[in-house]
């Protein structure tokens, strides 16, 4: 079996409807979750005037988020999978929220956003466990 998030990790998934999250599902078999880092877009301001091109900072790109899942052989991992693919496919603005062990915080982690990926496990001779990844592009626009 694959190694997973400390025991006591929590993890799950909710849509959201004007904002405010519905009924929370879990995510069972969480192996990782990718870093987010955020980025600053630069404006071109450059006159025709001006010898060197001209930038300035301009909106902030919140970026990605990316989940890798185990993908163990029962129908729970399997609806998991193709709950997470209904996401994508319907363009449904989702909230996912990571709560560690021995953190004093409900929800340590919340991500808001769209499933813009869900990765097809690679299906191989050997003893890897089957995996997949789901990236979730944040934004609170719905």
């Amino acid at each position: 079996m694959a190694l997973v998030l400390p025991a006591g990790s929590t993890a799950s998934v909710a849509t959201l409807t004007a904002g405010s999250p519905g009924a929370a599902t879990a995510i069972s078999n969480l192996i990782s979750i990718g870093g987010l880092t955020l980025t600053k877009n630069m404006a071109d301001v450059t006159g025709l005037s001006d010898t060197k091109i001209q930038r300035l900072p301009s909106r902030v790109d919140e970026g990605t988020v990316q989940l890798t899942i185990f993908l163990d052989d029962t129908a729970t991992a399997s609806n998991q999978y193709t709950s997470l693919k209904g996401r994508l496919t319907g363009g449904t603005h989702t909230r996912i929220t990571i709560n560690l062990p021995g953190s004093g915080i409900d929800d340590m982690y919340i991500y808001d956003g769209y499933v813009t990926e869900v990765g097809n496990p690679e299906i191989a001779a050997g003893d890897e466990a089957l995996r997949y990844t789901v990236t979730l592009q944040i934004s609170d626009k719905y």
